[in-house]
């Protein structure tokens, strides 16, 4: 919000157009895009459906109440009448970090008429598993797993998040050579028509022939030519960029240096990778999820051996006072032993576990591949556009000079016209060479530090 806040206010407070720094630039892209929002809500769903796991260690509370009115005097000998109202209330509760249950009762049962008498019980069960369930290994699971999902969208959110400021950065970037290129087309057309005049002013001294101005006057119109055509590639650059920024179209200009050298700073790229990868970090976390689901399965492979604790109190008197006051106790302990002969499904799942853990673990290697190739290559890159930029920034001064030189001759009148307008040209076409090098480099460069996860900390 703050950010929004700032910006805004530098927006309003420029009354040209708004030069936008690449952190900037990232910033507000970030800030405003509603694909960023969605990232957003992703995370939070993920948290969601965490707290969902936990479902079952919610209380369970249940009420069951009967009346019974039953007339044995036609059938039984002891000729009595009975009513017999009972209600059992219960609650029942998991507990995941041990596994065990508790039921927690109380049964009322009243008969009046002929018996009239009146019986309370409270009881508590506890049960703990031994072997199977031990620790709520299996209870815990889902929510284990969901945990572990938590911190993979949560690396992925920034992986996207990468993805896709990279995407439109690389447009951000393009829009700086888009705009280096219309200021020398916008150069190259003063120029052509500064040397338009002046050939038009020797031909009206026929010092100059007539081909000599068809030539200029042909440069000239190749010029604004140009011009327009990248003034019209800029605005619609800008264009798409105002969209994306919500911002008006007029206030965006690019503030990227287009020729600042860049330090990639790391000598060891593959162990770079392996320790600092995101996609390699969410690999590892999928075959924590799959060992978790392994370490399950081989609890689920045990016999069940539970113990159980039960306290009873319970009393039966006339009334229902009486009941409550005067109560008997007991207790129960056992243990309880199940075990499956053949144990075909538990195994069958482990297997099935290990060998989903050994494909995981080769696409992790895999992807280590990938990624290393792809990041060697965005190096490998870089070096070779910053020697081309050497180069280039070479062959403009050399294009300069060589202008000069051809207007000094044309000048004294050793040189035709076609000279000056070619070293013109080759001037202005050496410097969007240049400019276009340097945009390679800076998107490479772009590009090589997403492949190694250092665009977006």
């Amino acid at each position: 919000m703050i950010k929004t806040i700032v910006f805004t206010v530098s927006v309003v407070l420029s009354a040209n157009a708004l030069s936008l720094s690449e952190s900037e630039f990232i910033n507000r892209i970030i800030d405003v895009h509603p694909f960023f929002k969605q990232l957003e809500d992703t995370k939070d769903i993920s948290t969601i459906d965490r707290k969902a796991t936990t479902a079952n260690q919610d209380w369970t509370l249940s009420i069951d109440g009967k009346y019974k009115d039953e007339d044995l005097t036609d059938i039984d000998t002891s000729n009595y009448e009975l009513d017999t109202t009972s209600i059992d209330f219960s609650a029942k509760r998991q507990f995941n970090n041990s596994g065990a249950d508790v039921v927690l009762k109380h049964s009322w049962k009243e008969k009046n008429k002929d018996l009239n008498n009146t019986r309370n019980k409270f009881s508590v069960d506890y049960t703990l598993p031994l072997l199977k369930n031990l620790d709520g290994i299996n209870d815990r699971l889902n929510t284990d797993l969901a945990d572990i999902d938590i911190k993979i969208s949560n690396i992925d959110t920034l992986e996207k998040k990468e993805n896709f400021v990279l995407k439109y950065l690389q447009k951000f970037i393009e829009l700086a050579y888009l705009q280096e290129q219309n200021d020398i087309n916008n150069q190259r057309v003063d120029l052509a028509k500064q040397e338009l005049r002046l050939v038009e002013d020797k031909f009206s001294q026929s010092v100059v022939d007539k081909v000599d101005v068809l030539n200029q006057q042909d440069a000239y119109q190749r010029a604004l030519t140009q011009q327009l055509q990248s003034k019209q590639e800029l605005e619609l650059m800008r264009y798409e960029l105002s969209l994306v920024l919500n911002l008006d179209k007029s206030s965006i200009r690019s503030n990227v240096d287009l020729y600042e050298l860049f330090d990639t700073g790391i000598v060891n790229i593959k162990q770079y990778i392996i320790s600092n990868s995101r996609v390699l970090k969410i690999a590892d976390l999928k075959i924590d999820k799959l060992n978790r689901q392994l370490k399950s399965n081989k609890n689920k492979s045990l016999a069940d051996l539970d113990l159980s604790l039960g306290l009873t109190t319970e009393g039966e008197k006339p009334t229902y006072s009486e009941s409550i006051e005067n109560q008997s106790a007991s207790y129960t302990l056992g243990l309880e032993l199940s075990y499956p002969i053949g144990g075909i499904e538990s195994s069958s799942a482990i297997q099935k576990n290990q060998s989903q853990i050994n494909q995981a673990i080769e696409y992790k290697d895999e992807q280590l591949v990938d990624l290393h190739a792809k990041s060697k290559v965005s190096y490998e890159k870089i070096k070779l556009l910053s020697s081309m930029l050497k180069l280039s920034k070479e062959q403009v001064k050399i294009a300069k000079a060589r202008t000069a030189e051809e207007k000094r001759r044309y000048a004294n009148g050793n040189s035709q016209a076609s000279f000056v307008i070619n070293a013109q040209d080759n001037e202005m076409s050496s410097k969007l060479n240049y400019t276009k090098v340097a945009k390679n480099y800076q998107q490479a460069a772009r590009d090589y530090l997403s492949s190694i996860d250092k665009l977006i900390q």
